[in-house]
């Protein structure tokens, strides 16, 4: 198969392009019904205050597509912008050092940044506030730096594999050193992110370190990012691959390419994280659209048009080990069993 062209691989890894919103057209007066005294108050309030700038991670599509049904429920207008998490921290950093917080609401891969955030006051934690009722059945084990955030959403990573050249797909991480995927097995360098050695710990925990050795074994090519990685699945240079990323697998799979994510336990990944700024300009919109995504119906459809794990999923959440019960391996140490140069 002819590799694809870069054209094309730009478009479908929009996911890495920062974009804005422009807002959603949707709002008026809001579908949801028997709504209690107290969300009532807050949509009356938040209407009156304008749009919730909602800053975000998410894919483009699923962030307008969250946008969309929020304010069809609520009546409220949300202004999306969406950034990679390194940018949306760099932008809402540099805004809330001046006084200036242009987000409400922001969404974003968890990390010390909600700890330090905090502890410049910008924003005010998620526990803490009297959110609608909505949001109380959210389990109160994804409340995280001490309840300032909620973690909304668990992106596992997950196999890829070309689905053309892999017969069997495989069942169990083991894949990884079996000899028949020798010369055709290609990861990212572990060292490439905090969600590539959090994985390869896990591997170590679990199945120690002759695992990673026989997977050095197998000389796997190593490539400096998923989507190079993706694109070199999908052209037949391997036949799998770590790791498989949803957003770039599934808008590839749209324009025929033979990629295929294969879910498998026990994994981890990043999580995505929700906060309040303290500074915001509409703070009622920002607690409906925290209740809204902390809600099992609003959770719900972020997950299942991100392909993320929901919190409120138990089998999901089963086959997910978060990074807090992962014992982190130093990276020089990973590269090393892995047979990295």
């Amino acid at each position: 198969m002819k590799k694809l062209t870069l054209l094309a691989l730009a478009c479908a890894t929009s996911v890495l392009a920062a974009c804005g919103g422009g807002g959603t057209d949707s709002a008026s007066g809001g579908t949801a019904a028997n709504l209690d005294a107290e969300t009532q108050a807050l949509v009356t309030e938040a209407k009156n205050a304008g749009p919730v700038t909602f800053y975000s991670m998410l894919d483009e599509s699923t962030l307008r597509a969250l946008s969309e049904d929020f304010s069809k429920n609520y009546g409220v207008r949300v202004e999306p912008v969406r950034l990679v998490t390194a940018d949306l921290i760099q932008r809402y950093s540099a805004e809330a050092s001046s006084g200036e917080s242009a987000a409400d609401i922001m969404l974003l891969t968890d990390s010390g940044f909600f700890a330090d955030a905090l502890a410049k006051d910008w924003i005010t934690p998620i526990a803490k506030q009297d959110l609608p009722p909505a949001a109380d059945t959210f389990p109160k084990d994804y409340l995280t730096h001490d309840g300032s955030a909620a973690v909304v959403s668990l992106i596992p990573s997950e196999m890829v594999i070309n689905s053309d050249d892999t017969s069997d797909t495989p069942s169990d991480w083991k894949a990884y050193a079996d000899t028949q995927f020798k010369g055709k097995l290609m990861l990212t360098k572990p060292d490439s992110s905090p969600a590539n050695i959090a994985f390869w710990s896990l591997m170590k925990q679990q199945y120690g370190d002759d695992f990673l050795e026989q997977i050095a074994a197998n000389q796997p090519q190593f490539m400096n990012s998923a989507v190079p990685l993706t694109q070199g699945i999908a052209a037949g240079e391997a036949q799998v691959g770590f790791p498989g990323v949803a957003a770039i697998v599934n808008n590839l799979t749209k324009q025929g390419a033979p990629v295929q994510l294969v879910s498998l336990a026990p994994t981890t990944g990043p999580e995505a994280a929700l906060a309040l700024s303290k500074n915001s300009s509409n703070p009622a919109g920002a607690k409906l659209l925290a209740s809204y995504l902390m809600s099992e119906a609003g959770n719900k459809l972020l997950n299942d048009d991100s392909d993320g794990i929901s919190p409120y999923d138990p089998e999901g959440t089963k086959r997910f080990t978060r990074v807090e019960n992962i014992k982190l391996a130093d990276a020089a140490q990973i590269n090393a069993l892995l047979g990295v140069n």
